[in-house]
């Protein structure tokens, strides 16, 4: 091989590296495939009104949602749904009175513990206009059910449940955060609107 094909060969391997530098130039590069972004609904609501104590929820105006009443014929559920999210904020209404308030809440609470597991999570309290109190319990880790609450009237009511998302895991966590955010921000709002 010649003189002057070795040093060619030598001038491209080594302007090759020069050009993995890191890009100090600074100039941007596109990459070849683009993340997904999640386009995340606004804040538009609206009042439903369930069964149970004629109790008015605020959802989000992009979800769907499905009554139930439990075969009780007093408890209600409400499924808040997110196509798009791949999520679901699952209500659930119990009526109470003074004999049972305190082990419906006792139970509610259980069930949140049991959800979290060794998971960490962020207290949210906070009281609505209309008198109840609300507890929200927000985990940042990798659990399906990250967004979890609890609200009462203190009389006649427990309003508990669970926001859902499907493709949460270890894997998904700093993904999957938006959503968490967005399920957190609706339920706090239906929490401090919802009244009779």
């Amino acid at each position: 091989m010649s003189l002057v094909v070795r040093l060619l060969l030598i001038a491209i391997i080594v302007g090759g590296f020069s050009n993995c530098d890191g890009n100090k130039a600074g100039t941007a590069i596109p990459r070849r495939h683009a993340y997904p972004r999640i386009e995340l609904p606004q804040e538009n609501y609206h009042d439903i009104t369930v069964g149970c104590n004629e109790l008015h929820i605020s959802v989000n105006e992009v979800a769907t949602y499905n009554r139930r009443v439990a075969d009780d014929g007093e408890t209600c559920f409400i499924d808040v749904s997110y196509p798009k999210l791949s999520s679901t904020i699952f209500y659930t209404i119990t009526p109470v009175d003074d004999a049972t308030i305190e082990d419906v809440i006792a139970n509610r609470l259980e069930r949140i513990r049991l959800n979290l597991g060794d998971s960490d999570a962020e207290l949210i309290e906070f009281n609505s206009t209309e008198g109840f109190e609300n507890k929200v319990l927000v985990s940042h880790g990798d659990i399906s059910t990250p967004v979890q609450f609890l609200s009462t009237d203190g009389e006649n009511v427990v309003v508990s449940g669970v926001a859902f998302i499907k493709d949460a895991s270890p894997a998904t966590a700093d993904s999957i955060a938006p959503i968490v955010d967005v399920m957190r921000r609706d339920i706090v709002h239906s929490l401090k609107m919802i009244h009779r």
